[in-house]
């Protein structure tokens, strides 16, 4: 009996892995250009800098959090540390309010209401830390589980500039660099917009704020599971 659980055990544990090497290869091998289809619309479409910055009474916090916590991601395509909505709320718990306002804001420049997500959910708001030379995420698609529209608003954190900047596939398929000044953020609809972080050159910091918002919080059983298997990975809770 247990040689059977033990067998049933391994089968659901090398299933979950194949999906989720499946939905990696499909997100950074798999391109459509979607941005290219909307491209003859006024409505928001895929990307847009927009004038937002983090309040500077509290950077120098933020950036304490980025040296003294978070999870070191190297795998594949990706070379980061990332700090989770957990300990973000914890160490700061003033960033849930500034994090409410900006729904409001992003509702207005998609068009469409978004709400917050969660306080359980991980990557509701992320510190994203670029430290080492070569830090980078490849090419690639975010992963939407939600049955609404999902949003990502990035908001730099350090304003030094630095060769690993946002990059994206614009409507004729073209690298883009995206150029930020000082009070301005990137707003985007991830697994529409194919994009990267580029990679951090020699004795360079980068750190962002990344929020994210939904237009509805629904998500099936199995999306869920998967989503939060994947928070573990990505930031060990």
């Amino acid at each position: 009996m247990r040689k059977i659980y033990f067998i049933g055990f391994v089968v659901i544990i090398l299933t979950i892995l194949s999906l989720f090497i499946f939905d990696f290869l499909y997100r950074t091998l798999h391109y459509t250009n979607h941005i290219k289809e909307c491209s003859t619309t006024d409505k928001f479409c895929g990307l847009q800098v927009i004038n937002l910055s983090f309040p500077e009474k509290h950077i120098s916090k933020l950036l304490e959090i980025s040296e003294l916590h978070g999870k070191r991601v190297e795998i594949p395509k990706k070379h980061q540390k990332n700090i989770s909505n957990k300990i973000l709320s914890n160490e700061m718990p003033e960033i849930n309010e500034y994090y409410k306002e900006c729904s409001i804001i992003v509702s207005k420049y998609i068009g469409s209401d978004v709400t917050p997500l969660p306080n359980d959910i991980q990557n509701r708001m992320t510190l994203v830390v670029y430290e080492k030379e070569g830090d980078y995420i490849d090419w690639h698609f975010d992963t939407n589980h939600y049955e609404g529209r999902f949003f990502t608003l990035l908001i730099p954190i350090t304003l030094e500039p630095t060769c690993g900047n946002y990059q994206y596939k614009n409507e004729e398929e073209k690298d883009t660099d995206v150029e930020i000044n000082k009070g301005q953020a990137i707003l985007f609809e991830g697994d529409k917009v194919y994009h990267r972080g580029k990679m951090l050159c020699k004795d360079q910091h980068r750190v962002i704020l990344s929020m994210t918002f939904v237009t509805s919080q629904k998500m099936n059983t199995w999306n869920y599971t998967m989503h939060k298997i994947k928070e573990f990975g990505i930031y060990g809770q």
